[in-house]
């Protein structure tokens, strides 16, 4: 298929301008008018890997719908208006809470709904010059080896971007790392979303308030805390008070169901409270 009448068919089918498309991609959106009328006198080729590779990132990302955001649990909602709200004002936000309540789904669920996002796992004792080179890579830049250079040139590139920057497992960034996001940020005011435990937000000050100017800057946070009543029963349906007699706990209570099932299908019978029961003590539930 002709890529210029694909594109058009793109546009017009997931109801997205021109101009959005360019600002994700960090061009002018005179550039994909003029490639749009066979007028474009730039590099044709790398324009169109560019706009075929969005299309692909695209299309990905609106596939992945995270089982637990389907029947949009009270903590998924309140966490999108919270990095929602980022993104609108330019603002930096915290999701944060224990492990396993879905911090990450939402996250991902965001990014899914955002293809112009940065998206960017963190990993144990990362060192900043990796941190800047995984968010560099992630926005096309390379060659540049100083820390202090990258820094600069990231946040030329996210100013030029309409784009949000969102980290996973952020607890996981050191003082310095940390430092450099905000520098990043108040360079280039690219909206930031920290996601991680409440190691985060207690890292957010610093050990001894050095980074009280970060701290400062988090105008939107969310708490990720136990399902609801209306969460439960959006999950489990006739079985939320038995589960909930066991756990409220995301990630564990949705193990504990699955668990359940299979047991009772093993039994060749319909799921029931005693199976449920049965589960619970095959797994961790504290």
């Amino acid at each position: 298929m002709n890529l210029r009448k694909e594109f058009g068919r793109f546009l017009e089918r997931e109801g997205l301008k021109q101009a959005y498309v360019a600002r994700s991609l960090g061009i002018s959106s005179s550039q994909i008018s003029q490639w749009m009328h066979g007028k474009y006198k730039g590099d044709t080729t790398e324009l169109e890997k560019s706009l075929g590779q969005f299309m692909t990132n695209y299309a990905a990302k609106s596939a992945e719908t995270p089982a637990e955001s389907i029947v949009d649990l009270s903590n998924y909602r309140s966490a999108m208006f919270v990095a929602d709200e980022a993104v609108v004002n330019k603002e930096m936000a915290v999701l944060y809470g224990i492990p396993g309540s879905g911090k990450s789904v939402v996250a991902r669920a965001f990014v899914a709904q955002h293809p112009e996002a940065v998206f960017v796992e963190v990993v144990p004792g990362i060192r900043v010059d990796s941190l800047l080179r995984t968010i560099a890579n992630a926005i096309g830049i390379g060659g540049i080896r100083a820390s202090d250079e990258l820094v600069f040139a990231i946040a030329k590139e996210f100013s030029r971007r309409d784009s949000v920057l969102v980290i996973d497992e952020a607890e996981h960034l050191t003082v310095k790392g940390l430092e450099v996001i905000r520098r990043i940020y108040d360079f280039s005011r690219v909206p930031v979303i920290l996601v991680g435990t409440y190691g985060l937000l207690k890292n957010l000050k610093g050990q001894n308030g050095e980074l009280l100017q970060l701290y400062s800057r988090i105008q939107g946070r969310w708490e990720f805390g136990e399902l609801s009543d209306e969460d439960m029963r959006l999950l489990f349906g006739d079985f939320a008070e038995t589960i909930g007699r066991y756990t409220r706990h995301l990630r564990r209570a949705v193990n504990l169901f699955a668990k359940a099932k299979r047991f009772a299908r093993m039994q060749g019978e319909p799921l029931a409270a005693g199976h449920i029961k049965a589960a619970s003590s095959m797994i961790f539930l504290d």
